[in-house]
């Protein structure tokens, strides 16, 4: 049986991740919170140490967004949204790279967003976290590609998601849809089997790339109203 190391699970779409994966016959393991503290790289270091560290697929779902404009940005706020985000990521990966190492196969997916591309007013510890993301993810793919080791990020664009809903008003989405030439949010359930695809053995050579699912809003050039 493959199995899945899955962050953020508890959100919409980690959540729709899990059950995509389960369904195909994954072992998920998938702690929460209060098993791991994303915010806390020592407390991902402790969590290894007591667990097992050997997963065909490692997917970073996990993400934390708390909109405010830059100049009232304090550095407790930026350091939480990027330690979530982003370097929870790496240090996972860390304790996941022997392994993966050792039996030449795998997959890395980081679940990022067009935020990772573009920005938004009140989206400045976000960006920053989510273009970061990229980098990494890039970096990973380089050093892992001579393990047979694929690396990929995937960017939603607009889904529906309690988060999205809590961020934005009615009418900001209503807004969004507009732009969207599919006219529609993503479902969380769409960008799931995206993820399957790029960790699944059908995914042989994407590889380093940041796969855009966003309905073509950012084909036209993305504008917040």
């Amino acid at each position: 049986m493959k199995t899945l190391f899955l962050l953020g699970a508890r959100g919409g779409i980690g959540s729709a991740i899990k059950q995509k994966f389960e369904r195909e016959g994954y072992k998920v393991t998938a702690p929460g919170s209060a098993e791991l503290n994303l915010q806390d790289p020592a407390n991902i270091d402790a969590y290894f140490k007591e667990n097992p560290a050997k997963f065909d697929v490692f997917i970073h779902c996990a993400g934390y967004n708390s909109p405010l404009e830059a100049e009232n940005q304090t550095e407790q706020e930026v350091l939480k949204t990027f330690n979530i985000n982003c370097l929870s990521l790496l240090i996972a990966a860390k304790h996941l790279m022997p392994y993966f190492k050792e039996v030449k196969e795998g997959h890395i997916l980081a679940v990022s967003s067009i935020y990772g591309i573009v920005s938004r007013k009140k989206r400045s510890a976000y960006a920053m976290s989510k273009h970061a993301l990229t980098g990494l993810v890039q970096t990973l793919a380089l050093e892992m590609g001579e393990y047979n080791i694929k690396v990929n990020a995937l960017c939603p664009g607009f889904v529906e998601t309690s988060l999205t809903y809590k961020n934005n008003s009615k009418e900001v989405i209503e807004g969004f849809i507009e732009k969207i030439p599919l006219g529609r949010l993503a479902k969380p359930q769409e960008i799931a089997e995206t993820a399957y695809f790029l960790c699944s053995p059908q995914n042989t050579y994407i590889h380093g790339q940041n796969i855009i699912a966003d309905g073509g809003i950012l084909a036209g050039g993305f504008e917040s109203k």
